[in-house]
């Protein structure tokens, strides 16, 4: 029995779902694949539940996952809906951490009778402090789950309001097959691979998927990387590696934040390389850190202290900059971590 099946939030979760008539989900800032796919999934399983159910994030969906929601009908960005005046439960999905839905946070926070954070992250430290949150919130998480997918899947085992069905069967799919980066990550667990075998049975097709996801770019997207691959800077023998992005060059190439979501994965194939970074200037000003590791120096503690977090080893951070100011920073302090990992083997 997984410990999550022994977890008293859990238990209430589930029950609270089984009772509630209006249903929002979320997910977090720049979405990505898991948070989307678990949200498509969830959607469509409580749908099919009976339940009435809306889809509101505080991002627009990106182009590249739009063939989850063809028609535009329910995966909902900014001002493309209208918010409900109040809802049973409010679902957010793949975040512990309410800063990560942007405006969002207090815009639905005393609309929604309750609130579940439904994660697979560490808990997020702000200040060394736990979050605070309010009366009518909850955090239900397992880090032991590869992909919120694998959680919600072991939710509908055990709720069983309805069968799974092709559109459910996407989501989960989508969900599991990009955060285990397509079955490569080390926290990929069998039960993801048993997941996306059913998912399959179901007929959802692979390849469909990963061209939809992966094969998405335009030709200034490439050129953009071959710009960022030429100006690649490394620490420590080579061992930690980063991109910069700032906005200008971003928007001279005509690419959105997420069109570069996979540009970092590039700098791992760099067999020096222990941790590797990509700085990128949003829109607004801030400067979003990534940071990816091969699996054995850990570095979401130093996400956290930058105001951030996530897995053991991959995580993020946003911090104002100017951007040569936050990547001179957050370097250094990357660079200490590596330096002790070697030193202390921690």
């Amino acid at each position: 029995m997984s410990e999550l099946s022994q977890n008293k939030e859990f238990s209430k979760f589930k029950e609270t779902i089984d009772s509630a008539k209006r249903i929002l989900i979320s997910t977090h800032l720049l979405p990505d694949g898991d948070g989307l796919g678990a949200e498509v999934a969830l959607y469509h399983y409580l749908k099919r539940s009976k339940k009435t159910c809306k889809v509101y994030n505080p991002d627009p969906l990106p182009k590249r996952y739009r063939f989850l929601d063809e028609k535009g009908q329910f995966l909902h960005g900014p001002n493309e809906a209208e918010l409900w005046d109040n809802c049973d439960l409010w679902i957010i999905v793949d975040t512990n951490d309410p800063r990560r839905l942007g405006k969002l946070w207090n815009d639905l926070r005393y609309r929604a009778k309750k609130i579940v954070f439904l994660d697979h992250h560490p808990e997020t430290l702000t200040m060394g402090q736990e979050i605070q949150y309010p009366p009518n919130a909850s955090l239900v998480c397992d880090t032991s789950y590869s992909s919120i997918g694998e959680l919600l899947h072991h939710l509908f085992t055990d709720l069983n309001l309805t069968k799974i069905n092709h559109d459910v069967a996407t989501g989960l799919y989508v969900s599991v097959m990009t955060d285990t980066n397509s079955f490569r990550y080390a926290r990929t667990t069998p039960a993801a691979h048993n997941i996306a075998a059913e998912m399959i049975a179901l007929e959802v097709n692979p390849e469909e998927v990963y061209q939809s996801i992966y094969s998405s770019k335009e030709v200034s997207h490439l050129q953009l990387l071959g710009y960022l691959l030429q100006n690649v800077k490394v620490l420590g023998g080579g061992k930690l590696a980063w991109m910069e992005l700032d906005l200008e060059t971003r928007k001279k190439y005509r690419a959105t934040a997420d069109d570069t979501q996979s540009f970092m994965n590039l700098l791992l194939l760099l067999k020096d390389a222990e941790v590797v970074m990509l700085f990128r200037e949003e829109d607004e000003g801030m400067i979003r850190g990534s940071i990816r590791s091969k699996g054995r120096v850990v570095v979401n503690k130093l996400a956290m202290d930058l105001g951030g977090g996530g897995h053991e080893y991959a995580a993020g951070f946003s911090l104002a900059g100017p951007i040569q100011k936050v990547v001179e920073n957050a370097t250094k302090k990357m660079h200490g971590v590596i330096e002790k990992f070697e030193k202390f083997g921690k």
